[in-house]
């Protein structure tokens, strides 16, 4: 049976993860951290898995909408980072952390950043992918190289990361 992990309405198949979002550390650091849901290795992925019931609609150009859709992508941009962070400082040792007995990082990984949006089209998926990925600084993609993608609910059961 596969470990699961409920958020946004969603079951998330959870072998090989990390709940940073509900670990101690994560807890015990208050105010000014922000965190995704949980990493989880498949592969040789490193998988920042945040989730969202839903998300403004891109194409609304509202400006209260456009203002709402800017706040959430800095949002999710600011959780993968942070999260980026806290992982590689337990993984050097600055922040005392234990993670689960399966989830070892491989001697290589790629890093995925992956939002994914319960009630959204597919259609506006892209345009939050392109979003996400122009507003991370520069330096976390020359340096880390992560791939961002933006999915729905379906999209995500065909990926294999909920339990449909």
């Amino acid at each position: 049976m596969n470990k699961v992990i409920t958020e946004s309405g969603m079951s998330f198949i959870a072998d090989n993860s990390f709940h940073i979002e509900e670990s101690n550390l994560y807890k015990g650091l208050g105010k000014g951290v922000r965190s995704v849901e949980f990493l989880r290795i498949k592969d040789n992925k490193l998988l920042f898995i945040e989730a969202n019931r839903s998300f403004p609609n891109p194409n609304n150009p509202d400006i209260e909408n456009m203002e709402r859709f800017q706040l959430e992508i800095d949002e999710v941009c600011e959780k993968f980072i942070h999260s980026l962070n806290l992982l590689f400082s337990i993984e050097v040792g600055v922040l005392d952390s234990v993670f689960e007995s399966d989830f070892i990082l491989p001697e290589k990984i790629v890093l995925e950043f992956v939002l994914v949006i319960k009630n959204h089209e597919m259609k506006w998926c892209k345009l939050v992918q392109d979003k996400l990925t122009t507003n991370l600084p520069k330096y976390i993609i020359k340096i880390w190289k992560p791939i961002v993608y933006v999915i729905n609910y379906e999209n995500a059961a065909r990926w294999k990361l909920i339990v449909d």
